[in-house]
């Protein structure tokens, strides 16, 4: 138990060690993110942001995501940005020009590839990212939601058609599971994909006792795809196997094939 300790604990500091903070010019505002990026990273690689929960801040989005140990393999950029006040805006453009600061930032300094851009957040932050759809969509490759959509009602006017892959829990109290159906209905339809969706559970197949579920809906239009997975009896909920899944390691195998 001791080795195990010390060892996640070396694991904790190598990346807290290797994620940086970085001020950012944003219009007449400054705003803050960390980043991370693994060692010997070459030029031309992809870049995630993942955004946190109203409340919550970088620090609590890594500790759920961990999208360093994920990054560390594949080897691409994470940056998780500060919202002011916790909290994103979801109906001007202050956070809008915040993700295409962090963009041009990412690439100044790692040359990243700005077709494999992608967008992830968590709760709020997944509202976020499906408000930047129908704002941005030619900056982002593909999408991933967490237990978040627009509470006003899904307005799925992109300006092209986009790749989603959108978890939740279906016992979620704070963001209702319930909202799902007409949130993915509206992209599916946007997307122009089959409308009826294939669903394989459990999801994985090969882990029977998983608590997940999967819905897919594709191919569509530029043979993008909408999916979503359920977890089965889980609230607001970020997975690291503990309902079959890992989050993380779903979005990046679904988004790392988009530019």
């Amino acid at each position: 138990m001791k080795k195990v300790s010390l060892l996640i604990l070396s694991l904790f500091v190598g990346f807290s060690l290797f994620s940086q903070t970085m001020s950012i010019q944003v219009g007449t505002a400054t705003r803050s993110i960390d980043y991370y990026a693994p060692t010997g990273l070459a030029t031309n690689r992809p870049l995630l942001i993942s955004m946190h929960g109203m409340n919550q801040d970088p620090a609590y989005q890594k500790g759920m995501a961990h999208w360093e140990l994920v990054a560390d393999t594949a080897k691409f950029v994470v940056v998780y940005p500060y919202g002011i006040n916790k909290s994103w805006d979801l109906s001007g453009t202050s956070d809008i020009d915040f993700i295409l600061a962090i963009i041009d930032e990412m690439y100044k300094k790692y040359t990243i590839d700005k077709s494999r851009v992608y967008l992830s957040g968590f709760s709020m932050g997944g509202m976020m990212t499906y408000y930047a759809m129908n704002k941005i969509a030619d900056k982002i490759a593909a999408f991933a939601p967490v237990s978040g959509y627009l509470m006003g009602g899904p307005n799925a006017t992109s300006s092209r058609p986009i790749p989603i892959i959108h978890t939740h829990g279906d016992a979620d109290d704070v963001v209702p599971y319930s909202g799902t159906t007409a949130c993915m209905s509206a992209w599916v339809k946007r997307n122009n994909c089959p409308t009826t969706a294939v669903v394989t559970k459990p999801y994985p197949t090969n882990k029977p006792a998983s608590q997940c579920s999967r819905s897919y809906w594709g191919p569509g239009d530029c043979k993008v795809e909408v999916v979503l997975l359920t977890l089965a009896g889980k609230g607001h909920w970020h997975s690291n196997d503990d309902a079959g899944v890992n989050t993380t390691k779903e979005i990046w195998a679904f988004v790392r094939r988009y530019t």
